[in-house]
């Protein structure tokens, strides 16, 4: 049987991630999935918060360069100084809380595609092992930008560090568009192997009807065209037209059932 365009819609969703939120002031926006896991949630919230008081610590930050500005005296200046440098690193330790928590859910994310990879039905363990593999690199490369956030220092060395993983992220959504492909031609490959089967049963029942002498003429000719749409089925598999896919194995199922009434009436 054909992939259906549920199925299909539900790969999609399960995922392809929308824009959730823009983080501080010098980062793009940044693409996470849905999901309805609780704790996922729970660290969405926690990213909104973090991203709050980064905000906020930049506000506090532009106030007291204000200050500092207004400042009249040798003491007011000093302490207009010392109130910017406490915002400002305020705002640095916010950057990277906020970097990391965004770290930590893509990772999160990641664990998630991979579970449910392994839960998949109808594609194969090789592809499973495949599609694993591809994650846990990912994942690496992840904990790997965590390392180094962590023990990064300085807001320059944490802008460059936060446009790498904005840089990686995008990679990322690359392997997750490339799992999704791959279960495609996985189902998809498996659809066009059963439309097979099925012509070889009926092309062995025509035969049987040819040997008793039946005119199989009219039938044979179904049976054609129903392999030739199944043959446009596997081209469109390479190409990754799924729906094209789709409606070339719908047209030859309606084939095997007009070939099946009529064999009834020889």
């Amino acid at each position: 049987m054909s992939i259906t365009n549920t199925t299909m819609k539900k790969l999609t969703f399960l995922f392809l991630p929308v824009l959730v939120a823009l983080l501080f002031a010098g980062f793009a926006s940044v693409a996470l999935a849905q999901t309805t896991d609780a704790n996922f949630q729970n660290a969405l919230t926690q990213l909104r918060q973090l991203r709050q008081n980064f905000k906020d610590a930049k506000a506090q930050e532009i106030s007291g360069a204000s200050e500092e500005g207004k400042a009249k005296g040798q003491v007011q200046r000093q302490a207009a100084q010392q109130k910017r440098e406490e915002a400002r690193q305020r705002m640095e330790e916010k950057r990277k809380e906020t970097l990391l928590k965004l770290v930590d859910i893509q990772i999160k994310w990641l664990n998630r595609v991979k579970e449910r990879v392994s839960k998949m039905p109808n594609i194969s363990a090789d592809l499973k092992t495949q599609l694993a593999a591809e994650v846990d690199t990912a994942i690496q490369g992840l904990n790997g930008f965590k390392t180094r956030i962590q023990s990064a220092s300085g807001r320059d060395a944490i802008r460059a560090l936060a446009k790498e993983v904005r840089d990686f992220f995008k990679l990322k959504h690359e392997i997750v568009r490339k799992i999704v492909d791959a279960i495609h031609v996985s189902r998809a490959t498996n659809s066009v192997a059963k439309a097979e089967e099925r012509a070889a049963a009926v092309k062995a029942k025509v035969q049987e009807l040819k040997n008793q002498g039946k005119n199989t003429a009219e039938v044979e000719t179904e049976l054609a065209d129903a392999e030739k749409k199944i043959d446009d089925a596997q081209e469109a598999v390479g190409r990754k037209a799924f729906k094209e896919t789709n409606e070339d194995l719908k047209g030859a199922y309606q084939k095997f059932r007009g070939i099946a009434t009529k064999a009834k009436g020889l």
